[in-house]
């Protein structure tokens, strides 16, 4: 029975020539990164299994980052190693009849360990670059996807399952979002983060507990219009126009959006229609465009208006008779008590 021997320095030195002299013969377009300090890498590897990463290992990994940007697979690489160790065996063999049968065995082992450790480096450089290379694609999807330039083809080198309708979230700078899987895009560097997600998922399952706002579910070639309604939906949430929740949804604020899309023209017909109202004190003033607000809803008397303002009946009857003075036959008008609403909703939004 033979014993394992360790590896002397020069058969280790040896045996690194022959593996990184076959690694080069197999992958030619690598063979200058396998150089001096990577076989001398190569050979305390062999000599010692416990010997840590030098210098000379970053050979190994820069050959994994070149073989993916070259296209190539990371199978032929793995197969370049192995027939590198391949070519060490004879070299084991020979160093056998002047050092003791010992060596065989020995050898053999440090020869597979080595390996093993060469295509450990070119394989965890290569998946972190592929891995670089689909963040790069998606980034240049969701770019070419809001700038509505082709983007058919990013979405399949993106692994992006095209859905059928997308909506755009947007959250507070800083959130903490994810992870997610590869149905969302996202860009939470930019100045105001946000993320496009398929229609069918609950927002509120990504971004778990972060402040958010949607815009509306639409075809993914517009989905510029989403984040951009997302966007004045967050600006809403910001100005307390909405309510706090932890996801504010596009579609529950259509009517304060349309009062918002032209201010100017909003402010004109709310000054216009509650002209009556602007000479008063404005305590009074507010009570009075709540009061209208009730009366306009309402579909009884005094009574469900209190019921509404929280005050007593007369009170409210009050207050009506007031309004009715200030605005006389406008309040059975249809197209003026439109109007009213469209004023009194806006004045209460503060445009």
């Amino acid at each position: 029975m033979t014993t394992s021997q360790p590896i002397p320095g020069p058969a280790a030195a040896a045996i690194a020539r022959a593996i990184v002299a076959g690694v080069r013969h197999a992958v030619p377009e690598h063979a200058p990164l396998f150089d001096a300090d990577a076989t001398a890498f190569a050979g305390t590897l062999v000599a010692n299994p416990r010997a840590g990463t030098s210098s000379g290992a970053g050979a190994f990994r820069r050959a994994g980052v070149a073989e993916h940007a070259a296209g190539g697979e990371l199978d032929r690489l793995v197969r370049a190693y192995q027939a590198g160790g391949r070519c060490a065996l004879p070299v084991v063999a020979a160093l056998s009849h002047r050092a003791g049968a010992g060596v065989v065995g020995s050898g053999v082992e440090a020869v597979l360990r080595c390996v093993d450790v060469l295509i450990g480096l070119s394989t965890e450089a290569y998946r972190a670059a592929q891995r670089a290379a689909v963040t790069d694609v998606r980034a240049d999807l969701l770019h070419a996807l809001l700038a509505g330039q082709g983007w058919a083809d990013l979405a399949g080198r993106a692994n992006w399952p095209v859905p059928e309708r997308v909506v755009a979230v947007v959250v507070a700078p800083g959130a903490c979002v994810g992870p997610f899987g590869a149905e969302v895009l996202a860009d939470l560097s930019a100045a105001s983060p946000y993320l496009v997600l398929p229609a069918d998922t609950d927002p509120g399952r990504v971004v778990g507990g972060t402040p958010a706002a949607t815009g509306p579910a639409v075809p993914p070639a517009q989905a510029a219009t989403s984040l951009h309604w997302a966007r004045r939906t967050w600006n809403l949430r910001r100005r307390g126009l909405a309510a706090r929740d932890p996801v504010v949804h596009w579609t529950d604020h259509v009517v304060t959006h349309c009062l918002l899309a032209d201010e100017s023209l909003t402010g004109a017909l709310a000054a216009r229609s509650l002209a009556p109202l602007s000479g008063l004190p404005p305590k009074t003033r507010d009570k009075l465009v709540v009061t209208l607000h009730a009366m306009l809803d309402a579909r009884g008397g005094a009574p469900e208006i209190a019921a509404r303002l929280g005050v007593h009946p007369q009170t409210a009857r009050n207050r009506t008779r007031r309004l009715q003075a200030l605005f006389g036959s406008r309040l059975e008008d249809p197209e003026e008590r439109l109007s009213l609403r469209i004023a009194v909703r806006a004045d209460r939004v503060g445009i």
